[in-house]
């Protein structure tokens, strides 16, 4: 059986399969027509192989190397590797006793773009795209530098997906960059289409609410991340690339608060963790103090509810409810129509509904403020998974505050703050800096010192108790 036929039983004969017969060279050529640039295969490499000389097919990969315009030539002895080079795009010569790879990439790639999930006031405005050489060719245009290592794993039965672990030498902890090399090399699944089902792969929760790797598009914040020792996880065909560690104050810094002063960047910091207050414990609080604690409501503001609440048909709780489900349909609602509509439909619906809702007797208009300072909350928080975790646990709190009061809030929260305590993200403490009590890092948590008070780096992916409690963890997954 020739080297050809050994290579076309592993692949179904379908209209894009092409073989080549090239008799002046003795060999056959094999490529994919959707995924290569056919003017570069028939100029560069079938044309010139019409005029190899007799003399040169014993030395053809030489004579390949000297003759043809492209960049990437191998030699690729077996045909499970010959065939997974046809589907990155390569061509494949079929010589006897083995292959060549010869690199004719064509598939047309969408151009960097702003990312629209990940929004910066002041900064780059470039993003990743779903092409893994772009994506890297992003990053290595910030970062030069030699120290930048980029293991490769194909993960994916069906899909054979290349993922890129990538870190820099000197910065990460080779602790955290073993376990989640064991940890990648462990996923097994038919196909790997996006960064989030390997994300919740490798997270040491799955079961949790709260997400312990970070997702990002923005090439600078994954140069930023980088430089503090975290590692990138790059996915062919995905424009998001995963973060690790993370810990939950990262979902809350953008890169707005680095490139504008120390003023502002702690202001918006702080802006942020009070939106996060709002839109966790206002709808919760309001229920308390009016059903069961309207003693430490002023009398005048009790009277004013009471008359705002008149002629209401439903209990609070059911009335907090059902805004907060509305405001969640329409908000999936303007997510799920086009983009030239979506934003306007969010705004017109939401007033719309809200007004006539009042109107009806159905709500009050102070429940109506309540939802809305919660929606706002919510927007404000730059991750788009943290900010839909923080709207997912307001429900179980309405319900705990409908049953106990001050003391639901009260014990909701404790429970809350013991799960977040007991999270981990490669064995990093999930409320980082404060769970280990790492004293250079506060400078850049809630609060942001100005650059020149700053560390270099954050030294949580590498304090001694983080490098203890990691040994300890991965002896016990193992």
């Amino acid at each position: 059986m020739t080297s050809t036929e050994s290579l076309l039983q592993m692949i179904d004969k379908t209209y894009d399969v092409i073989v080549r017969p090239v008799p002046n060279a003795g060999l056959d050529v094999v490529f994919i027509s959707t995924l290569v640039d056919l003017t570069r295969v028939e100029e560069r490499l079938l044309g010139p192989l019409t005029r190899v000389p007799p003399k040169r097919r014993g030395d053809l990969l030489k004579w390949l190397y000297n003759s043809l315009e492209l960049s990437s030539i191998h030699r690729v002895m077996h045909a499970e590797e010959a065939l997974q080079a046809l589907f990155n795009n390569q061509a494949v010569l079929c010589l006897r006793g083995g292959y060549i790879a010869v690199g004719v990439q064509g598939l047309e790639r969408r151009t960097p773009q702003e990312p629209s999930t990940d929004v910066a006031i002041r900064g780059p405005r470039d993003g990743f795209t779903e092409s893994l050489d772009t994506n890297i060719s992003l990053v290595r245009t910030r970062l030069k530098n030699p120290d930048l290592v980029l293991d490769k794993f194909t993960i994916g039965e069906r899909t054979r997906t290349i993922v890129l672990l990538g870190y820099l030498r000197e910065l990460a902890n080779p602790c955290i960059v073993e376990e989640v090399t064991r940890r990648l090399n462990a996923v097994k699944v038919d196909g790997l289409l996006e960064t989030g089902i390997l994300e919740q792969w490798i997270e040491d929760t799955p079961w949790s609410l709260y997400p312990q790797i970070q997702g990002t598009e923005r090439p600078d914040k994954a140069v930023s991340a980088l430089l503090e020792g975290r590692i990138a996880v790059f996915v062919d065909g995905t424009p998001y690339v995963l973060l690790a560690p993370a810990v939950l104050l990262s979902f809350f810094q953008t890169t707005d608060d680095y490139s504008q002063r120390w003023v502002s960047g702690t202001s918006m910091r702080l802006i942020r963790m009070f939106a996060l207050l709002l839109s966790i414990f206002v709808p919760s609080f309001y229920i308390a103090l009016t059903m069961y604690n309207p003693e430490l409501i002023p009398l005048k503001m009790v009277l004013q509810l009471a008359t705002t609440r008149e002629g209401i048909p439903i209990p609070i709780v059911l009335e907090a409810l059902s805004m907060e489900l509305m405001v969640e349909l329409v908000r999936e609602a303007g997510n799920r129509m086009p983009q030239q509509m979506g934003q306007s439909y969010t705004i017109v619906g939401g007033l719309v509904i809200g007004d006539i809702a009042v109107q009806a007797g159905i709500v009050s208009p102070t429940m109506v403020v309540a939802v809305g300072l919660t929606a706002l909350g919510a927007y404000a928080i730059p991750n788009y998974e943290a900010a839909y975790v923080t709207r997912m646990i307001r429900f179980p709190m309405l319900m705990a505050t409908s049953i106990f009061g001050i003391i639901g809030i009260l014990g909701f929260s404790l429970i809350l703050l013991a799960h977040l305590s007991s999270l981990k993200s490669f064995g990093v403490p999930y409320l980082s800096p404060f769970a280990q009590m790492v004293g250079p890092d506060f400078q850049d948590s809630v609060l942001r010192n100005p650059v020149q008070w700053s560390a270099s780096r954050p030294a949580t992916y590498w304090s001694p108790k983080a490098l203890l409690r990691r040994a300890r963890y991965s002896s016990k997954r193992s």
